[in-house]
């Protein structure tokens, strides 16, 4: 295994960070809208586990897809099926409660992995013996019995961009698989499927397999309408590009949204309600959701990462590649650790962007990675002697600030989504959300200061773009995580897990991922195999990206997974936040230079000049 030279330049400053987001193309911030519980003191709550996030632009921004201001965004119209999680069109305060995007799986960042022409074949290296015996010891815990699957094409479900032409470009179909692969003649799903074409000579040698997080994330509607004629070589750099909503998410039939959570929010908008009432309706809205999802035929059972990874691995083989480059981000790192796992085969490379390895769980995790995360912010600010005179003592006023909230909100008006009513615990996760974004930590310190002093300016500009944008499938959300993270877990484990934080926020984490805990409890999903929550061996050619200040999937992460992954290298970037590629042309350029040659260690010299955040 291979490490990265010390990252920590603490001395260099920067200038301007340039908007690398947006260099070629206009590709907005897309953030996942969670389930919402009932208003507190106008807080909103989100589940344990976040949802994906991306990077973005400063404003002035475009509001999302006929969004006008004071109003949230109106729903995407599918052709196939309703958006997940509708969110209401009439201006109202939001419902905030403790939003804290948990357990990082996040990542719609436009990462698109590729490969440049002369990439050598990854040959049997992955068929080591470890990794045989591990893939063997999932399959005895997975039947796999034969069935069919079958590709079909179809018209695009989103309008391609400027200089895009459909069936040149793009082609989309759908792949058709049982939704139970132990039962082959029952019931099938159909998974939204976007192919966008490389220019140039090696198009058509090794695509890459784009997986996002969520877990829930659609992608084709998230990317598909921004690749245009001007981007397309940078995104896809030559080679084909995959892009899958996985199961139960997106355009896929069947889609596992739950508008239940947002007609709860609707009806509880203007509401103060107790954490105790809260939690009660908020689990009555699930089971609302579940009951109509179970009743309409679904089995929930089947929506897991495990599932996931044999829906890659057969759409693979279904598009006739013999092998690809993955690309993981967030909870799609999870995914792409579990087809490594389970088809080495099928892989040439991975690349895992801001690891959520299998053997960790989420929200047993989320006290202490929200404390690092905020322990990183408030040091660096204070390591910078710009950032340390300019918002003295800016972290003992951030916990001072959430107490003070929580018992006296403060209100002002969203630039784009209207009025706002936020506490302390929705000033927290706000900021917990926000260091997801690499161009938003510069400014935070100066966030803090601006509320302390009654200056709303700055929240009012950058609230609603952490805060609202994309949409997420709950069904499928808590398909997965109810089995994969939660049924590993007690109630004690929750009080113990939160005791890591510090008292001004403890009561808040803990009361979000009671939450999700409660709604477990009456989701039904079966634990997964054990071999899921076992950490993933394999020898195949992997670089591990990770962000300084991720708030949610740390470096400890990328770390963690390193450990057994006997061909990977690990990287970690300064001034970086969740989801790293795209964010500077550094990792970008480590990225192709490992799609090259991934058996050989990129070199990663511009890490050393990379900057750390220029605070305002």
């Amino acid at each position: 295994m291979a490490d990265n030279n010390d990252t920590n330049n603490s001395n260099i400053q920067y200038d301007d960070f340039p908007d690398y987001t947006l260099i070629d193309a206009n590709i907005p911030y897309r953030e996942y809208a969670p389930p919402v519980r009932p208003g507190n003191n106008g807080q909103q709550a989100r589940p344990g586990i976040p949802p994906a996030r991306g990077e973005m632009m400063y404003p002035p921004y475009p509001p999302a897809n006929g969004a006008v201001p004071g109003q949230r965004p109106p729903l995407t119209p599918s052709p196939f099926l309703p958006h997940p999680v509708p969110r209401p069109t009439p201006p109202q305060p939001p419902s905030m409660k403790w939003v804290y995007m948990a357990a990082g799986i996040l990542g719609v960042v436009l990462v698109i992995t590729a490969a440049t022409s002369g990439l050598l074949f990854y040959r049997q290296q992955n068929a080591t013996q470890t990794a045989h015996m591990q893939a063997t010891a999932t399959a005895k815990a997975i039947p796999t019995p034969t069935y069919k699957v079958s590709y079909h094409a179809t018209s695009c479900p989103f309008t391609p961009a400027s200089g895009i032409t459909e069936g040149k470009d793009v082609t989309c179909g759908f792949l058709t698989v049982p939704e139970n692969r132990d039962q082959p003649h029952g019931k099938t799903i159909q998974l939204a499927v976007a192919i966008f074409k490389g220019s140039g000579n090696d198009a058509s040698s090794i695509p890459d397999f784009y997986l996002t997080g969520g877990p829930g994330g659609g992608v084709l509607s998230d990317f598909g309408p921004y690749i245009t004629s001007g981007n397309l070589r940078r995104i896809t750099l030559s080679h084909d590009l995959i892009l899958l909503d996985q199961r139960g998410t997106g355009y896929s039939r069947p889609a596992l949204d739950c508008s239940e959570f947002t007609n709860l929010e609707n009806s509880t908008a203007n509401e103060t309600l107790t954490n105790t009432q809260e939690n009660k309706l908020y689990v009555q809205a699930a089971q609302k959701c579940r009951d109509r999802l179970t009743k309409s035929g679904i089995d929930l059972n089947m929506y897991t990462t495990i599932a996931n990874a044999t829906d890659v691995h057969d759409l693979i083989g279904a598009l006739g590649y013999k092998q690809v480059n993955l690309y993981g981000v967030s909870y799609g790192t999870r995914l792409a650790l579990t087809v490594m796992r389970l088809f080495p085969g099928d892989i040439r490379s991975v690349i895992l962007d801001s690891t959520v390895p299998t053997q960790s769980n989420l929200f047993t995790a989320l006290p202490a990675v929200t404390q690092h995360a905020f322990d990183v912010l408030f040091h660096g600010c204070q390591i910078n002697a710009h950032c340390n005179t300019a918002n003295p003592q800016v972290e003992d006023i951030f916990y001072k600030l959430v107490t003070r909230m929580n018992a006296h909100p403060i209100s002002f008006q969203d630039a784009q989504y209207g009025p706002v009513q936020l506490s302390g615990d929705g000033l927290a996760s706000w900021l917990f959300g926000a260091q997801y974004i690499t161009r938003l930590i510069p400014l935070l310190p100066s966030v803090i200061m601006q509320i302390n002093e009654g200056n709303y300016k700055l929240i009012s500009q950058y609230y609603g773009y952490v805060e609202y944008s994309g949409g997420i499938s709950y069904g499928m959300y808590y398909s997965v995580e109810c089995g994969e993270d939660l049924a590993f877990l007690k109630p004690q484990d929750l009080v113990n897990a939160a005791n890591v934080a510090r008292p001004e926020i403890r009561a808040g984490l803990l009361a979000n991922i009671q939450d999700s805990y409660d709604v477990c409890q009456i989701w039904g999903q079966k634990p997964v195999p054990s071999v899921q929550k076992q950490p993933v061996t394999s020898s195949l050619p992997t670089l591990i990206l990770s962000g300084e200040y991720d708030p949610i999937t740390p470096p400890s992460n990328g770390k963690a997974a390193q450990t057994t992954l006997s061909n990977s290298f690990f990287y970690q970037f300064p001034a970086t936040g969740h989801g790293v590629f795209y964010t500077d042309t550094c990792p970008d350029t480590i990225m192709m230079d490992f799609l090259r040659q991934p058996t050989e260690k990129p070199d990663s010299g511009c890490i050393a000049v990379m900057p750390e955040p220029n605070f305002q």
